[in-house]
């Protein structure tokens, strides 16, 4: 299953863990995602969507 937002299409991120010795080895950032029920062109269905997108629908409302 694809991380990745049904709103904004936000995906993974990718960055760097660094140790106390500063080694760099490389990892993902993931997007904080949550099923809800959304209304996408006009219907209400459920998708997993970021909390960002939560949070602006819930502003609108």
């Amino acid at each position: 299953m694809a991380q990745r937002c049904a709103i904004c299409g936000k995906g993974p991120q990718y960055g760097h863990n660094v140790s106390h010795s500063k080694v760099h080895t490389k990892r993902r950032f993931m997007p904080n995602l949550h099923k809800a029920r959304v209304t996408i062109d006009g219907r209400s269905q459920t998708a997993l969507v970021c909390t960002r997108c939560l949070r602006t629908q819930a502003k609108s409302v």
